[in-house]
């Protein structure tokens, strides 16, 4: 069957996503085409700019997750690579008819591909109708509550300043870093918080380094925590950046090797170098009563 689709890398998978996947389904449904969401394997400035390769807001399973999860009849990942690189915009739109039945192609008001790089609406269009296919243009998507156009890079910036309440006003959804639990120092438990030391893709992005409340995900079960995120420099100078979540009042047993996930919820503070470890357990202690205020 004849396909309509959209294109992208989707990191995120934030508002504007959602309203882009929306009208790819309304256009299915008026048109009579099957809705397909074709993503890469990879952001494709690892392969054209790996130096400019910019850290990941989600997974590529992920992505794959929230677009089926958002409707589209089907998910291709196609693979990104130095031949896909080098694909002009027609034979790019000429491959997605070849081999997926693209008729129709909904792209968003900036998304840009090709090799040849075309200037314009109109060059774009000229490019599809020579391989075949009808180019739809989406309008630009404002947040109606934020007055914002959400971007995967403005997403990208506002984690980078630990704004984690903003960037989920924007994404629609709390930042979530899913991992593997891992053995750390065991620093919590010898301060008297035991903590969860995440172990997580390197790829993918973090929050600015600093104390956030949020939750760890097991399962189906969601635990209120304490998230620290940082180099715990009263401990000791120079160590690495870790993301460390304290559930309180609860025992996890033995989690060693377990997926779970952490969500950022709000910043609670900076990560700071206390003058003791006296110093560091009130200030622990105060941030753990802040988790429900």
């Amino acid at each position: 069957m004849s396909a309509i689709a959209t294109i992208g890398t989707f990191d995120g998978f934030h508002a504007g996503h959602t309203h882009l996947v929306d009208r790819l389904i309304a256009e299915g449904r008026q048109r009579g085409l099957t809705t397909l969401a074709v993503t890469f394997d990879r952001h494709p400035l690892a392969v054209v700019a790996p130096e400019r390769t910019p850290r990941l807001l989600s997974s590529r399973s992920e992505v794959a997750a929230r677009l089926a999860d958002a409707g589209v009849d089907r998910v291709e990942v196609m693979i990104f690579d130095r031949d896909a690189a080098a694909m002009t915009a027609s034979g790019f739109m000429r491959r997605l008819r070849e081999e997926f039945g693209v008729t129709a192609l909904l792209v968003g008001y900036d998304n840009t591909f090709g090799s040849d790089r075309p200037a314009t609406a109109e060059a774009y269009a000229a490019a599809a109708s020579e391989a075949g296919v009808k180019m739809i243009f989406d309008d630009r998507y404002i947040d109606p509550l934020t007055g914002e156009t959400p971007s995967s890079s403005l997403l990208r910036r506002l984690l980078s300043q630990g704004d984690v309440a903003d960037f989920a006003r924007l994404a629609g959804r709390q930042y979530t870093l899913a991992g593997t639990v891992a053995r750390g120092l065991r620093n919590g438990h010898r301060l008297g918080f035991p903590t969860i030391n995440l172990a997580f893709d390197p790829a993918l992005a973090v929050p600015a380094t600093g104390v956030y409340a949020g939750a760890v995900i097991i399962g189906a079960a969601e635990h209120p925590a304490v998230i620290n995120v940082g180099h715990n420099p009263t401990i000791a100078s120079g160590n690495p950046l870790t993301v460390e979540a304290h559930v309180p009042d609860t025992d996890l047993g033995d989690l060693y090797g377990s997926e779970v996930s952490v969500t950022f919820r709000r910043r609670l503070r900076d990560e700071s170098r206390f003058a003791s470890l006296d110093e560091l357990r009130s200030a622990i202690s105060n941030d753990i009563q802040q988790l429900n205020t």
